[in-house]
């Protein structure tokens, strides 16, 4: 509202756009460190416990936390500066990681240590999600935001495979290693958040009540359940993010069981990041080429039958070509998403759009890590991969009937 004087002006082209350029390549040096604690803690406590149950339970933990807090976190970001928020969540999960450094280096890391660094991981996550999604909408013209949120599909995707690898090879050299580089990628992406200006808020003012926390939490939901193509999307890549979740400890607990060290690790599961790289670049063509119901019963069965095939005995090799391949429609998915729910939405409700939206998706990480942690104490490995695939083929073939699902087209299309 701002630009009235020159509605004529040509947006600068995204690749020069220093603003948006700067904060992408400060939040991607942020979303690698946080990518390579994932497989870090778990090494971890995998090394101090020896137990999956306690393992997959620190991983949850995180999850959880931030699916618990989401929706309070989305209102703070409707009601607060978001820029103060933004430095909050940065500085939060900084000071985390450096305590467990600390820790890890004195010779005193224990699990409790652990599980109190991933409640304070969880809530910077919280706080930072739906903050660095409306700084997106903040620093790029409303024209150019499908291409910068492909652009940030490949920031997540480069943390992804990135992190994974290089927390291996660090861990293999010494447990305090991957906090050192993780430390400083924090440091950086904090430094990266000092530089970005963010529109004020004001939106709600007077007093804070905690009713106002949660007001407004079913907005996300209920666009999403009122579509029956954004509910089946929604629907079914929560059941992905439970399967992939459980799926890495699985594999993580069943190579460790093999001999596998943890850099080989790190690189079988840098295959999902890969794909989703690879898949990131061809988020328009897939667009143009299926219609939204086609390809994501394409994506969902092209993960299911992969998941299907670790029943057999599997090599790091073979995993990691299973994960890229089953990757490579994921971020196609994601950009619809983001998209077409959170523009239709007043910017006064945004935060709690993105956060209640986010919770739905996000919800099946903690569980995922729980029920494989759960899984590997009573089954082996094949029989916790062959009830994952259970998990997810009941409600993908009911979708998969659905006529009006394969008929759909996307909303931007006529």
């Amino acid at each position: 509202m701002t630009d009235l004087a020159t509605p004529q002006s040509t947006p600068v082209p995204l690749r020069r756009n220093w603003r948006f350029q700067s904060y992408w390549l400060g939040t991607t040096v942020g979303a690698i460190g946080t990518s390579m604690s994932l497989l870090a803690y778990l090494l971890l406590a995998l090394s101090l416990t020896g137990s999956p149950l306690q393992a997959g339970l620190l991983a949850a933990t995180q999850g959880a936390t931030t699916v618990l807090l989401a929706i309070p976190a989305g209102a703070l970001a409707d009601r607060f500066s978001r820029r103060n928020l933004l430095l909050s969540s940065e500085a939060l999960r900084t000071l985390a990681t450096a305590a467990v450094l600390i820790s890890v280096a004195a010779g005193g890391a224990n699990i409790t240590g652990l599980f109190a660094a991933a409640v304070a991981l969880g809530v910077s996550g919280a706080i930072g999600m739906p903050v660095r999604r409306l700084a997106l909408r903040s620093i790029v013209p409303p024209e150019q935001l499908r291409q910068a949120l492909s652009q940030d599909e490949v920031r997540v995707n480069i943390a992804m495979l990135a992190g994974p690898p290089l927390a291996g090879v660090l861990f293999a050299v010494g447990p305090a290693q991957p906090f050192v580089v993780v430390l400083a990628c924090y440091v950086a992406s904090m430094g990266s958040a000092c530089l970005t200006r963010l529109p004020a808020t004001g939106h709600q003012p007077g007093p804070l009540k905690p009713t106002l926390l949660f007001k407004g939490a079913t907005v996300g939901p209920r666009i999403v359940w009122n579509d029956p193509v954004l509910r089946a999307v929604t629907g079914l890549m929560a059941l992905e993010t439970f399967i992939f979740a459980a799926l890495n400890l699985i594999l993580i607990n069943y190579f460790q069981q093999k001999g596998v060290d943890a850099r080989t690790i790190g690189l079988a599961l840098s295959g999902e990041a890969i794909g989703y790289l690879t898949g990131a670049a061809l988020v328009t063509r897939l667009h143009r080429r299926f219609r939204p119901g086609m390809l994501l019963l394409g994506v969902v069965w092209l993960c299911l039958l992969g998941t299907a095939t670790l029943l057999l005995p599997a090599s790091p090799v073979r995993v990691f070509l299973l994960l890229f391949v089953v990757s490579l429609g994921k971020p196609a998915l994601y950009v619809l998403i983001d998209v077409i729910v959170f523009q239709q939405v007043d910017d006064a409700v945004r935060g709690r759009v993105i956060s209640g939206s986010f919770t739905v998706l996000a919800v099946g990480g903690p569980l995922g890590s729980a029920a494989a942690g759960l899984l590997l104490g009573h089954l082996t490995h094949p029989t916790a991969i062959g009830l994952l695939c259970l998990v997810l083929v009941i409600p993908l073939c009911t979708v998969t009937v659905s006529r009006k699902l394969r008929r759909a087209d996307w909303p931007d299309q006529p």
